[in-house]
């Protein structure tokens, strides 16, 4: 059984730039979508660490050792537009949850449907952030893209830009 352990949600926060939510146009129809951008400002609701080694503790994970949050996504005009549910699993070596290899899978529930990211980060490297959108549902059927890192905005965790159609 995993044992786990709550972490908190500023620590996490510095880091997570995966996130989203906002309305877009729709992405269905005959023809190709033009390239649409989407900027999302998120909120940390909660988080926590599973870890796999009960030896390790505190910001430090461990091979397979996960981080899991859960964030409230707002669009431009700082209406909620949706929620945000990233998991991510450390593949490489023993580090600090800021200099962890993290693979990393976030779905954005929309209220038209959902976009879905996935890829390799470092929350320390957060500036050269570059995920690929591998999917959506609904309006976002089809989606494909990259998420990029945002500039920081006060009273917010992170900012994500979608770059949708990309």
């Amino acid at each position: 059984m995993f044992r786990r352990t709550r972490i908190t949600a500023a620590a996490l926060a510095a880091g997570a730039a995966v996130a989203a939510a906002a309305v877009i146009p729709s992405l269905g129809g005959a023809q190709a979508p033009a390239p649409t951008e989407l900027t999302l400002k998120m909120k940390v609701r909660g988080a926590e660490q599973v870890r796999h080694n009960k030896k390790v503790r505190g910001d430090t994970l461990a091979p397979g050792d996960m981080v899991i949050i859960r964030l409230d996504a707002f669009g431009a005009d700082g209406t909620k537009a949706g929620s945000a549910y990233t998991e991510c699993t450390n593949v490489g070596k023993k580090a600090s949850s800021g200099n962890a290899k993290l693979q990393c899978t976030q779905t954005y529930t929309l209220r038209d449907g959902q976009i879905v990211t996935a890829g390799v980060i470092s929350f320390s490297r957060l500036s050269d952030l570059r995920i690929p959108i591998v999917g959506g549902s609904g309006a976002y059927h089809g989606a494909t893209g990259e998420l990029r890192a945002g500039r920081p905005e006060k009273g917010f965790d992170s900012v994500d830009v979608l770059h949708l159609g990309a």
